[in-house]
């Protein structure tokens, strides 16, 4: 069994610019088969004061000689311990498709710790308590490649590379493990501010599956639909950017006193 420690987190951790005086963190979870390379256009989202960091799943990129992980309580337990060691300033959590999941499941996680997470940021994905249409299904080498291509995000000429397919088929098949392996928890929810993002034309996610986030929190809800599909920031991403900007701007420790001002 592969151990995943804190001494690890260098290799867990992309940073995408460090700032000495940081109000808090935003963390970055990919989506499946995605990795951190795919997220430096958050930076625009993100304050000044404010540090952004992607998560880089192993399995892919520098990782790729790593064994990638395909049980979801393995998955989480390990970003856990990796955001315990840059828990020393607020968190913020975003996480796209697969990676929403892993955001919540992670945020839940550190707020049992007593670690500050002020707020979660979720895209692309049905709630947790909304089953998928056709319940929990074996995807094989024609299907993975098929749904890849359907739902965008990834260069169609690269699709055809066979170069590229031999190393991104296996993160794909072992994220499609990871995230047909997730047991939501009955009524489980997160304390923190909860904001939804999800593209109108999504064929994975309807209004209903993501205004059903809002039981997932004992805070506020905010659910904004931006013109796209499954990849909308990658057709309205000057929407998306305000939409992020906006929800972290409410987030900000100093946001209270700049209201008073």
């Amino acid at each position: 069994m592969t151990v995943y420690s804190p001494r690890r987190a260098d290799a867990w951790l992309v940073s995408y610019g460090e700032r000495p005086d940081a109000a808090f963190r935003v963390v970055c979870c990919p989506h499946a088969g995605g990795s951190a390379s795919y997220y430096p256009w958050l930076r625009t989202a993100v304050p000044s004061d404010v540090e952004l960091l992607c998560l880089q799943y192993p399995g892919r990129q520098e990782r790729r000689r790593e064994p990638a992980i395909t049980r979801f309580p393995a998955m989480t337990e390990a970003v856990t311990e990796v955001l315990r060691s840059v828990a020393d300033l607020p968190l913020v959590l975003f996480g796209h498709s697969m990676g929403s999941l892993i955001a919540f499941e992670t945020a839940r996680a550190l707020e049992r710790e007593g670690c500050t997470v002020l707020g979660l940021v979720v895209s692309g994905r049905r709630a947790p308590s909304v089953r998928p249409p056709d319940g929990v299904r074996k995807i094989d080498f024609a299907e993975t490649l098929a749904e890849t291509r359907a739902l965008g995000g990834t260069d169609p000429a690269l699709l055809n590379d066979p170069d590229f397919l031999e190393l991104m088929l296996p993160v794909l098949r072992a994220d499609y493990q990871l995230a047909a392996s997730y047991r939501p928890e009955p009524e489980a929810a997160v304390s923190c501010p909860l904001t939804m993002l999800t593209g109108d034309a999504d064929p994975q996610v309807d209004r209903a599956a993501a205004e059903a986030w809002r039981r997932h929190t004992t805070s506020d809800f905010t659910l904004h639909e931006v013109t796209g599909g499954h990849f909308f920031f990658n057709d309205d991403r000057p929407t998306v950017v305000n939409h992020l900007r906006s929800a972290l701007a409410a987030l900000h420790p100093g946001a209270a006193d700049r209201q008073l001002r």
